[in-house]
Formats: C-alpha cells, sequence, structure tokens
C-alpha cells in the first residue's frame, strides 16, 4: 500500500504542468538602483516598456521683429527588449502636439506621430554577471521618417518648425559608463547624431549630446538624481543655405526623483533647466518639464 502511494505520488509530481518562474527585475540582475528608461542593468529576456511626457519650448529670433515661438507637448512610448544578458533593442515611437506663433501673431498646430528612433545597446565589459558594479555599453541606432507631412487645409505644407518630423534618416552612435556602488550609482554618456537630408532641402547639423549624472538611493522606494545633459551641435542648413539661429553649445542641469510605488516600477519626475547657452544667433530655450513611468514584464 505505501509503495503503491509512494509510486501515485511520484507520478503526480512529474506528470503535474510545469510554470514558469518569474522574479522581479532586481532579482534578476541583482541590483536594487532604480533606473530610468536607457540606464538599466541588463538580463536575458528582460522587457520593459516605458512612457515619458515633455513639455518644452525655445523662442528664435527678436523680439517684436522676427521672433518664433515653438511650444511642444510630447510623449514617448518606448519599448526594451533583451533577448542576450549582453544585448538590449529598443523602439521609441513619439506622440507630439507642437504650436509655432510667429511675431504677427499667426499660427500652425501640428499633431500626431513623430520619427521613431530604434537602437541596440550592446554591453561590452560588466566587471561580473550578476550585481555588476561597472557597466561599459556602446549604442548604436537610427531615427527614421515615420512623421506624416502636415498640410493646411489649402494642401500647402507647413512651416517646417510645425512639422513633427524632418523626414530624414538621422544615424546614431553611442558610449556609456555605469557605475554603482552602494547608495549611489552614477551615468557617464556620449552620443553622436549624423542627420541626413529631409523634407524641403532641410539638414540639421551633426550633434554630440553629452550626460554625466550622479544618483543617491537612501531607501528602496525612493532616489535622488542630479544630471548635467549638454548638446554640441553645427548649424542646420536649407539646401546648402546655413540657418543664422542655431548652433553651438547648450548645457542643462537635470533633477530628478525617482520612485518605485510597487514592484518593478520606477516614475520619475524633473526638469532639465538651461544654464548655459551659446547657440549662435537669438535662440532662448525654456526649461523641459519630464515625467515618466517605467515597466518590468
Amino acid at each position: 500500500m505505501k509503495a503503491s502511494l509512494a509510486l501515485l505520488l511520484l507520478c503526480g509530481a512529474v506528470l503535474a504542468p510545469v510554470f514558469p518562474a518569474w522574479a522581479c527585475a532586481t532579482c534578476a540582475c541583482g541590483d536594487p538602483t532604480l533606473t530610468s528608461m536607457g540606464t538599466e542593468q541588463p538580463f536575458s529576456g528582460r522587457l520593459r516598456l516605458s512612457t515619458t511626457l515633455r513639455a518644452w519650448g525655445h523662442t528664435v529670433g527678436q523680439e517684436r521683429v522676427d521672433a518664433l515661438r515653438l511650444r511642444e507637448a510630447r510623449m514617448d512610448v518606448a519599448v526594451a527588449y533583451a533577448p542576450l544578458p549582453w544585448l538590449f533593442l529598443s523602439a521609441t515611437l513619439p506622440l507630439q502636439a507642437r504650436e509655432v506663433r510667429s511675431v504677427s501673431l499667426a499660427r500652425e498646430r501640428g499633431w500626431g506621430v513623430g520619427d521613431v528612433e530604434v537602437s541596440a545597446k550592446a554591453f561590452l565589459y560588466q566587471d561580473r554577471e550578476f550585481s555588476a558594479d561597472h557597466l561599459f555599453s556602446v549604442l548604436a541606432g537610427v531615427k527614421l521618417p515615420t512623421a506624416p507631412r502636415l498640410r493646411a487645409a489649402d494642401g500647402t505644407l507647413l512651416d517646417l518648425d510645425t512639422q513633427l518630423g524632418s523626414g530624414s534618416v538621422d544615424p546614431l552612435a553611442g558610449v556609456a559608463y555605469q557605475h554603482f556602488r552602494g547608495d549611489w550609482s552614477f551615468l557617464v554618456s556620449a552620443t553622436g547624431f549624423l542627420p541626413l537630408r529631409g523634407m524641403l532641402g532641410f539638414r540639421a547639423g551633426p550633434s554630440l549630446r553629452t550626460t554625466l549624472a550622479a544618483q543617491y538611493q537612501p531607501a528602496p522606494r525612493w532616489a535622488v538624481r542630479l544630471g548635467l545633459d549638454s548638446r554640441v551641435e553645427a548649424a542646420a542648413d536649407i539646401d546648402g543655405e546655413k540657418e543664422e539661429n542655431g548652433g553651438g553649445v547648450i548645457s542643462y542641469a537635470s533633477p530628478d526623483v525617482l520612485f518605485s510605488p510597487s514592484t518593478d516600477i520606477v516614475v520619475a519626475a524633473g526638469v532639465r533647466v538651461p544654464f548655459f547657452n551659446r547657440l549662435h544667433g537669438r535662440v532662448a530655450p525654456t526649461p523641459i518639464a519630464m515625467m515618466s513611468v517605467a515597466y518590468d514584464l
């Protein structure tokens, strides 16, 4: 009788359905650091979704003479997947609403889907597979001309400043280093963009964007982050004729607060404040308000 019962239990254990074991992202990568989209530690099978809201603007030209004011609200919907422990594939779809107002008070508005960006990040070095302290990665990608060409009621194209995309294919490449040390983490990154010519003969200038950031996380559910974001770019041109306003160097101070209301969800809110503006001509940028939510499946 006991032998028969043992045999039945053994058969039941073998034939019982097996369900996959799920673990939180922190458990899988061994690091409890709260991270915004694009700064996470890799592990095979990691899937992350995010949405980021931004509100920003700038004024180009001289007030009461030829000033052009642009304001935009933008939501980036992004997905990142790691098919291998050292590789992240990502795609970002922007949804934009833009208004451009000239000194004459004439206005143009555009809204819809912007240019999709796809990229691959390869982690070339990490000091250990689980709970790495040092990560070095390279990035390659491209921005694609997926935004529709916006037209007025009479069928004419809206101004370039109102368009949600450039109509060009823009390759990009970058490098990044991350260091994790107890409650602290650090990021240094640089990404270069080489835009090609797009609609109406427009071509944005090549640019280099850099980030230096430090994050302090005194508790499992929240952290504070302070970054320095800079952009160096050449002036844009239309059919070879350079624009007078734009090109040069601009830097932003970027404080953020990160909060995790539950496992695998990270909410971040912050602002990008321009404090160093050496753009050519007359370009007055506004601060950039930002809020994001990232979720690991």
